[in-house]
Formats: structure tokens, C-alpha cells, sequence
């Protein structure tokens, strides 16, 4: 159970469980109806304007679903006894990766909506008290960033990726309306200076074919296409000269595919004994480019010159479908269903590109439709790695990468969930820069109303409309509370 601090007020999920456990905690929660009632008897204790940032309508969005806080409260807590619920600790994170922010110290100051406070279930008068009287100094925010970092040493790394893998991973099944069974695996870098990579944990080095060096880490993941945007179920960490069908072998053994699940992957993940005992034994069907030079190519279908159409999204271009019979070799017997699409490249020669299919009766619309899915992965890389800064490592040790990693994935999958109930169909609709510079000039903002052991959120306007309707001694009332709390103020 959480150690609760005094004067902490804060919104559990089992009411009922919880009063008869703790029956002196002051417990909170939002009911606009009961906070009424209180308003027009004049029984209110606090009322507090709030005024929202741009990306805190995500970050709402994420607590009114329920899903956010339960994920953040089953972080791997290594503490014992504590004043600071987790989940007080861990949102202040999220926000500044929607933010672009990274200091771990100064995480506490990203926390200053009253309403999002409210949302989370806590009052807001933690803002200037905190949960605990260890202050020094006059208090600033609403906790201290170092707490955060101290919790952080005593975590593994390994605790991090399970806590990801494992408990948003059931979040994101349980709460993400439109999920298809369509994933995608890959894998993307996180690059480090030349001259502090021996500084940085577990940070590898590669060669590239040009013998030029690259330094840091890697990042395979598991995407699934949930309604209109890509969400990271799944992800390894690993250094940066570990191949990416080492890694993302190991990740698709340990996720829960259900049983008719496509995986997209590139050619980097090419391995036929892999993709057969995936097919036959687990009953996921692969989507993949074939090399090249695979023995599939330069048959009768690429001597005959006529069967070629118009690609159906890309001019210039043109695709002819593989047939089950052009697939019947004995090594690529597993895939029933491919395509080939022939171009011609800057010099004028033409080029062919291949995509095959473990699915049976595909035709070859569908197979690119299919492939073409993987045009969201560089977008998911250009939100990450240019909104969210995922390549900025302040921090050297392992933990603290592997803490940066996932906090900035739980905001982007965040993000998308929001975009899908806004109903965006593409990213250009509404990128996580446009959101950031959104301002509004709220003249009717909302008011937080506190009365016992319930608050509720209202319109200003509103409010001003009940309390001219209320009677003389009501008003007189609430006069002297307004009063009071201006003074305290």
C-alpha cells in the first residue's frame, strides 16, 4: 500500500477497499452533481482557476481514460517507506517529454496544472505544501527533482524494460479501441559522441561498410497500427553493434501475438527458418522484402514482359503479383502470396523490388497496402527523435537511458491514443510541435471547486451565473470563503 503523508488527499482506485483499510485518510473524487449541491449551500472549502498548457489536453486525456495512472503506479517503486506517491514522481516525466524538456531535476516544475493535479487525485494545495514538512527553503514545486534520480539508482534497467513490456503493454490491449493485429517490427539508433562513449553504460560501437564508426545504442520495437496511428507495445534495448535480428528474434519470442497477427518487418530481418517456425508453429504471418539477390528472382514472371499494371499510389512505378506457383521453390515455399514492383532509378536502370507474404491468397494491392504501413515508422521516428528529443542522453548511466527511452515512448503512444479520439487521420493534422505552439485565450476558464471529500469542474461563467442566483445569506457566505482564500493566496 502507498505510505500517505499527512493532510494528502488522494483519488484511489478502490474507494471502498480503501476507507475500510485507511479510515483516516481524507479521500477525494470528481462528482460535479455532489460539488454543486455544496456550491449552492455555500459549503465549498477552495476553489482554484485552472489555466491549461497546450499538451496538457494529452495528458488528460490519458487520466480521464484511467489508463495513464494505473500505468504509472506500477512502476517497479523499490522504495519501502515514502511521503511521494510514484505516480506524482513519474507524470512530471511524461509531460516533459511532450514538452521536449530533460532535466530529471527540473521534472517537478512540469506539474502545475490544478486540473490535472485533480485529475490524478490529489488536491492542489500540495502545490505549496508538498507532502512532507523536509523543506529547507521556501517550497518551489511540488517535489525535488533529486528525489527522482536517487529512486532511479536503486532500479535495474532490466526492471524498466519489464515494467514496459509487460504492464503498458496489457494497458495499451485493454484500453486502445480499434486495435488490428497488424505490427511492425524495427529498429532505430540512439547516437552518442565518439568521445564519450566509453563514459556511457552498456553503449556499444559499430562499423559501417565505409569504415565509418557510430556510437551508442539500439532501439528494436514491436508497433501495432491501433485505429489511425502506430503504438510501441514492445520494445528492447540494447547497444548499438547488436544486430537487429538478434534483438528482435528475443522480442517476438516474449511478446503475446495473438493467433492470426501479421508482423511487417524490412529485409534486415530476413531469416527463413526464423519466419517458417513463426508461420507454422505460432500462426503469424510475415510480411517482408526479399533481398535482391534471392533465388526467387529472374524467372519466367520477370522474362514475360507483359502482366505489369500502374502502381496503384506511386508513379513511374509499375507492380506484377506473385503468384503461390512463382513462390514454389523449396526454399520459399513458406510464402504463399508476393509482388514485384520495377522502377528506374536516377541513371535510368531499371530496378526491382520484392515483397512476399507467409498469407495465402493476397493480391498485390494488398500486399503493398500492407507494406506500405511501414511509412509510419519514419514518422514515428521524426516525432521522437525531433519533438521529443529521444537522442538527447544527459545522462550517462544505463538506467537513466533506458528511464529516458520509455518515458519518451509512453508520451508518444500517449499521443497517438489522443490523436485517434480527435479522430486525426494523419499525423499533418496535428504534429506534437503544432500542439506545443497552440495557445489559447481562454476567457471563460475552467474552475476546480472543492467541497470535503469531492471536487467538480466548472465553467467560470458558470459559476458567477449560480452564485447571482443564490440567496443573500448564501452569498454572503461564500463572500467571506472568496475572501479567505484570496488572502491565503
Amino acid at each position: 500500500m502507498i505510505a500517505m503523508g499527512l493532510g494528502q488527499i488522494i483519488l484511489l482506485w478502490q474507494y471502498d477497499e480503501m476507507f475500510e483499510t485507511f479510515p483516516e485518510l481524507y479521500l477525494i473524487k470528481q462528482n460535479d452533481q455532489k460539488t454543486l449541491e455544496k456550491l449552492n449551500s455555500g459549503e465549498i472549502n477552495d476553489l482554484r482557476v485552472s489555466f491549461d498548457m497546450p499538451v496538457d489536453d494529452i495528458v488528460r486525456f490519458g487520466l480521464d481514460q484511467g489508463f495513464l495512472k494505473k500505468g504509472l503506479c506500477s512502476f517497479p517503486d523499490p522504495r519501502k517507506d515514502y511521503d511521494i506517491p510514484i505516480d506524482i514522481m513519474l507524470l512530471p516525466s511524461v509531460i516533459q517529454r511532450l514538452n521536449d524538456e530533460h532535466s530529471l531535476v527540473s521534472a517537478p516544475y512540469m506539474l502545475n496544472s490544478a486540473d490535472l493535479l485533480s485529475r490524478l487525485g490529489y488536491s492542489p494545495v500540495i502545490l505549496e505544501s508538498g507532502f512532507n514538512d523536509k523543506n529547507i527553503y521556501p517550497r518551489t514545486k511540488i517535489f525535488d527533482g533529486e528525489s527522482l534520480k536517487h529512486l532511479l539508482l536503486q532500479v535495474k534497467p532490466s526492471a524498466l524494460l519489464k515494467w514496459f513490456n509487460k504492464d503498458w503493454n496489457q494497458l495499451v490491449k485493454d484500453n486502445a479501441p480499434g486495435r488490428t493485429k497488424n505490427y511492425l517490427m524495427d529498429g532505430t539508433k540512439l547516437l552518442i559522441p565518439a568521445h564519450l562513449f566509453e563514459k556511457y553504460e552498456g553503449a556499444g560501437m559499430v562499423r559501417d561498410e565505409d569504415g565509418n564508426y557510430s556510437y551508442g545504442y539500439k532501439i528494436v520495437w514491436i508497433q501495432e497500427v491501433i485505429d489511425r496511428k502506430l503504438v510501441i507495445r514492445s520494445m528492447a534495448i540494447v547497444a548499438i553493434n547488436v544486430h537487429d535480428l538478434e534483438a528482435g528474434k528475443k522480442l517476438v519470442e516474449e511478446f503475446d501475438f495473438e493467433e492470426g497477427s501479421t508482423l511487417i518487418m524490412d529485409r534486415g530481418f530476413f531469416d527463413l527458418d526464423w519466419i517458417t517456425e513463426l508461420k507454422e508453429k505460432r500462426h503469424i504471418d510475415i510480411s517482408i522484402p526479399l533481398k535482391s539477390n534471392a533465388e526467387v528472382i529472374g524467372y519466367a514472371w520477370i522474362e514475360n514482359k507483359t502482366g505489369w499494371a500502374a502502381h496503384p499510389t506511386r508513379e513511374n512505378q509499375w507492380v506484377k503479383a506473385l503468384s503461390e506457383k512463382d513462390l514454389s521453390w523449396d526454399e520459399y515455399a513458406i510464402f504463399k502470396s508476393g509482388v514485384v514492383v520495377k522502377y528506374c532509378d536516377k541513371r535510368g536502370e531499371e530496378k526491382y523490388i520484392y515483397f512476399v507474404s507467409t498469407k495465402k491468397g493476397q493480391s498485390a494491392k494488398q500486399i503493398l497496402a500492407t507494406y506500405d504501413l511501414r511509412s509510419e515508422i519514419e514518422e514515428c521516428h521524426r516525432q521522437m527523435k525531433c519533438f521529443q528529443g529521444l537522442e538527447k542522453l544527459p545522462s550517462k548511466k544505463l538506467t537513466q537511458v533506458f528511464f529516458r527511452v520509455i518515458m519518451g515512448t509512453i508520451a508518444y503512444n500517449l499521443f497517438n491514443l489522443f490523436l485517434n479520439s480527435e479522430e486525426c487521420n494523419t499525423l499533418e493534422d496535428f504534429t506534437l510541435k503544432k500542439c506545443r505552439q497552440q495557445r489559447r485565450e481562454e476567457r471563460n476558464p475552467k474552475v476546480i471547486i472543492y467541497a470535503d471529500d469531492v471536487f467538480g469542474i466548472m465553467k467560470l461563467m458558470d459559476i458567477l451565473q449560480i452564485i447571482l442566483g443564490l440567496g443573500r445569506e448564501i452569498r454572503e457566505k461564500l463572500s467571506k470563503l472568496f475572501k479567505n482564500i484570496a488572502l491565503q493566496t
